[in-house]
């Protein structure tokens, strides 16, 4: 391959303004500056890109096909610029982000996801999704950078987390389940059916579990899943009981003798050894943004 960008550049100019004069008043070049670069290129590339026989030069079917594919070959280097731009300029240039499952399709993680795609084309995004204590550990053993997931009460030595929202937790039911048929229920009630809870993220047993009988899950979506089926009631987040599978088989409980539901903190975790750049302080800022704007705070 002995061609170069800078002949490419001038097949393009000349392509566009429609003469070799005009591309090169555009390049700020000489005239014979460009016509010797784009017949060095044919040399090279051994074939005739110009039809020169009129006023104006055209491009032939070769030079069509090449002009595509040279097009093609200088936004790669222009990507490649702003990424090494980047690079030197202290933003990651690639970044590992794992986010709890419970967290999949909610519209302040999609939307920041959405929104980080123009805020930093060049970044090598990689998404990991996983279930209760897998995020910690990935991002504790460097699989992820950072990690976005629902609160733990405790965690590795080597993480530091940050609060960036709070969700609300319903209590539901299947609709043809009995609790439903009782708008309020007592204790007593809740306490005769089976109880679907969240398995502990710290592995510890003392759930605070009000049913003699209960299954543990470690999934909120498989909890409500479970729910609908009329396995048993359970208490999650509100955008899962919304979530269109469930929405319309579940039935939501108020309860005066649970109190109020307990609201599960969402936080942003990394490791205290690793340094954040832009793009991570960015994605904590405008996750935080984004659930603060939503109505089930």
């Amino acid at each position: 391959m002995r061609w170069t960008l800078d002949q490419l550049e001038c097949l393009i100019a000349a392509a566009e303004q429609g003469s070799f004069s005009a591309a090169a008043r555009r390049l700020g070049r000489a005239q014979s500056a460009i016509s010797t670069a784009i017949g060095h290129l044919e040399d090279d590339l051994d074939c005739r890109l110009f039809d020169r026989q009129g006023r104006l030069p055209q491009l032939t079917p070769a030079g069509e096909a090449v002009l595509n594919e040279a097009r093609a070959v200088l936004h790669q280097c222009q990507r490649l610029d702003a990424r090494a731009r980047a690079i030197a300029e202290g933003e990651e240039a690639r970044l590992v982000m794992a986010i709890d499952e419970a967290l999949v399709e909610m519209p302040p993680v999609d939307n920041t996801l959405e929104a980080l795609a123009h805020q930093y084309p060049a970044l090598q995004l990689t998404l990991l999704y996983g279930a209760q204590g897998d995020i910690a550990g990935w991002v504790e053993d460097r699989t992820a950078d950072i990690g976005i997931l629902l609160s733990q009460q405790a965690r590795g030595p080597l993480l530091e987390g940050q609060r960036i929202a709070h969700l609300k937790q319903l209590l539901v039911v299947g609709r043809n389940h009995p609790l439903a048929k009782l708008p309020a229920p007592n204790l007593t009630d809740l306490a005769s059916h089976r109880q679907l809870v969240i398995a502990s993220r710290t592995g510890s047993e003392d759930d605070q579990a009000i049913s003699a009988r209960f299954w543990r899950l470690n999934s909120f979506y498989s909890m409500a899943e479970l729910a609908t089926r009329g396995l048993g009631w359970a208490l999650v987040p509100q955008h899962i009981a919304s979530y269109p599978p469930f929405r319309d088989h579940l039935t939501t409980l108020t309860s005066e003798a649970l109190g109020v539901a307990p609201r599960i903190e969402v936080e942003m975790v990394a490791r205290r050894d690793s340094a954040q750049g832009p793009v991570a302080q960015w994605l904590r800022q405008s996750l935080g943004q984004g659930f603060r704007g939503r109505q089930d705070r």
